[in-house]
This record gives structure tokens, C-alpha cells and sequence, in this order.
């Protein structure tokens, strides 16, 4: 039987050396790495933007306008503006809007005292016509 304590202990400080220069050296290495490469990266300022800019201003689809179905209630029914036109019925307004560009999108603009039905009729018909950016703006 082997009862002394005092090698037991001599070694495992002695183990524990080991692992603790690594430590050491691995933040070490850790930190300087760190330093390089905060001094080698462009600041935020140098960064050249990702934004395409377009030459040129006019006959791009870029410059068209969203057009604006405007839903008003004359105190006996509904009807939409769209532009200088103005129809009652859905049908109408389908037509109206199948003729019209879909990539700029639309916006339903609505005023206060029209039923939820012409404004849901008013959206279903800009689905309907094709449009996939459709904007429900409520009364002001």
C-alpha cells in the first residue's frame, strides 16, 4: 500500500502546468490576431456602396407612379376613381385596371364612409387584374 499524499500532489500541480501555458498562449495568439485584423479591415468609411444608381431620368419603368384607385361613397353608393375615370362596378374597374402596368403596383385609397365591401371589392379587383404590390391606404 502506497499512503503518501505528497507525490500524489506534486504531480498533478505539475500536470496542470501544462494545459495552463497552452491557455496562455492560445489568448495570446487569440489577442494579436485580433489586433492584425482589426488594423487590416477598411473602415466603414472606404466601403464602396452596393446601390446601383440609373443614368438617366426619363422612359425607364422605374419612373412610373403607382396608380391610386380612389373608393368614395356619394351617400347612396360607391364608386372608384381611378385617374380622371370614374366607374361603379367592379367589372368596370377590372377592365380599367387589367390595361394598366402591374409592375409599379397600386394603391386603394379609401375615405372614411365607405362600406368594407367596396373597399374589399376595390382590392380583389387590382388581385384580380393581376397586381401583386397592392397598398390599402384607409381614410384620412
Amino acid at each position: 500500500m502506497n499512503l503518501s499524499k505528497g507525490r500524489s500532489k506534486r504531480m498533478s500541480i505539475e500536470a496542470m502546468r501544462l494545459p495552463l501555458v497552452a491557455l496562455i498562449d492560445v489568448v495570446l495568439f487569440l489577442l494579436f490576431y485580433f489586433m492584425v485584423a482589426g488594423d487590416l479591415a477598411a473602415s466603414e468609411a472606404e466601403l464602396q456602396t452596393t446601390l446601383a444608381t440609373q443614368q438617366g431620368t426619363g422612359g425607364s419603368s422605374s419612373s412610373l407612379q403607382a396608380q391610386i384607385i380612389e373608393v368614395k361613397f356619394d351617400g347612396t353608393a360607391a364608386f372608384y376613381r381611378v385617374g380622371a375615370r370614374t366607374v361603379r362596378t367592379a367589372s368596370t374597374l377590372g377592365n380599367i385596371l387589367s390595361s394598366l402596368p402591374r409592375d409599379v403596383g397600386v394603391i386603394v385609397r379609401v375615405d372614411d364612409n365607405v362600406p368594407v365591401e367596396a373597399a374589399a371589392i376595390a382590392v380583389q379587383a387590382a388581385t384580380d387584374a393581376g397586381f401583386t404590390k397592392i397598398t390599402y391606404v384607409p381614410g384620412s
